[in-house]
């Protein structure tokens, strides 16, 4: 995940995932359902998601150290901002059973991580 093109590659295979199999976020679902009815878990359920937020983190790390991504384009907030985009989108998707919200989100989050890459 640290380049533009991996972080695109990611997004078209959930939402191509999402088209075929209309199923939100398996882990966003079971975390819900865990931390609802064993609250105890929920150190768990934080562990995960910060294990699939380091990935994304680790990727808008190296690009901001290789120069193409802005000093100031924080690679934890961006982290947050897709793991929210694809859990969002993938519960509209999920109610709406239509992938557009979800392409809308990942989409619109990369759009505004592109946005702070280095010209030139």
């Amino acid at each position: 995940m640290d380049s533009f093109a991996a972080l695109h590659q990611w997004a078209d295979s959930y939402i191509a995932s999402q088209d075929m199999l209309r199923g939100g976020c398996t882990f966003g679902s079971l975390a819900a359902e865990v931390v609802k009815a064993e609250p105890s878990h929920r150190d768990a359920v934080a562990d995960g998601f910060e294990r699939w937020q380091a990935l994304f983190r680790r990727g808008l790390s190296k690009m901001r150290e290789r120069g193409e991504l802005r000093p100031e384009a924080d690679p934890a907030a961006l982290a947050h901002l897709l793991t929210a985009a694809f859990q969002g989108g993938a519960l509209l998707d999920q109610a709406a059973e239509d992938s557009t919200p979800l392409r809308d989100a990942l989409y619109g989050a990369l759009a505004y991580i592109e946005s702070l890459a280095v010209e030139g």
